[in-house]
């Protein structure tokens, strides 16, 4: 005989759940947290939490809990939508039965999969539509009408945490968008533009200055002034070698 959880274990169960879509950093790790209180909730010994996939044909199962029973099915084998989960995704309320292994769904269980003494499945409800499922599995005693509302409850935090982590996920699109673009509005800035003859610069407002001028006023930087070797050359040929001899020689003070 299983012991019935008290208003108050639910309501802890409940809180630790929520709190878990806040502090998870993806839907899996929220979902199993999740997972893990229901089955306690319920007793469930065994389960998964699984999303539809984007064709809407099957489940693509993001654990799976044995519940130390041993299981050889291959994790990559597809799981229709059919049988009790169908139910579940169709009536989009949660559903059991406590004879599984007689029951005409038994069929559908793929070799090598744990003995279900019984078996519940909760929808994962998102904006009107059944997108995941949550099952639980061989609890030592039948399975409820109030272990059906409990698992509802923690189905619906699971909707609550993969609506949370798709918009998560959007938000960081959005920001890595972002910050691509304001990279590029900044290398734009970096291109300034000079004219070709008198080398004038323009600047956002479109005033042209000296290029002296518009560095001193962006960064304080203030100029002096004198002639490169190469110029000396072209402007004072002659004498263009003692000027420059003159210009590095050590100053004496």
């Amino acid at each position: 005989m299983s012991i019935v959880p008290s208003a108050e274990a639910k309501l802890n169960a409940v809180i630790r759940a929520a709190r878990a879509i806040l502090e998870k950093q993806n839907f899996t790790d929220a979902a199993r947290a999740i997972f893990d209180r229901c089955r306690e909730m319920t007793g469930a010994a065994s389960g998964y939490v699984a999303l539809l996939n984007e064709k809407g044909e099957e489940n693509e199962v993001l654990f799976l809990e044995a519940g130390g029973l041993p299981c050889t099915v291959d994790p990559e084998l597809p799981m229709p939508i059919r049988g009790l989960r169908a139910i579940a995704y169709e009536t989009q309320r949660a559903a059991y039965n406590n004879d599984f292994m007689n029951s005409n769904w038994v069929e559908y269980m793929p070799e090598g999969h744990v003995l279900l003494r019984n078996v519940m499945f909760a929808p994962l409800n998102l904006e009107g539509k059944t997108v995941g499922i949550l099952g639980l599995a061989n609890k030592q005693s039948d399975f409820t009408d109030e272990d059906a509302e409990i698992a509802t409850v923690f189905g619906e935090l699971a909707a609550i945490a993969l609506a949370n982590s798709r918009y998560l996920d959007l938000l960081r699109e959005k920001n890595n968008a972002l910050e691509h673009a304001l990279s590029e509005i900044k290398t734009l800035r970096s291109i300034l533009p000079m004219c070709s003859h008198c080398r004038k610069v323009r600047d956002d407002e479109g005033v042209w200055s000296r290029f002296e001028t518009y560095v001193t006023q962006h960064t304080g930087t203030h100029f002096s002034h004198g002639l490169c070797p190469d110029c000396i050359r072209k402007l004072y040929p002659e004498e263009a070698e003692e000027i420059i001899e003159q210009l590095n020689a050590p100053d004496k003070g």
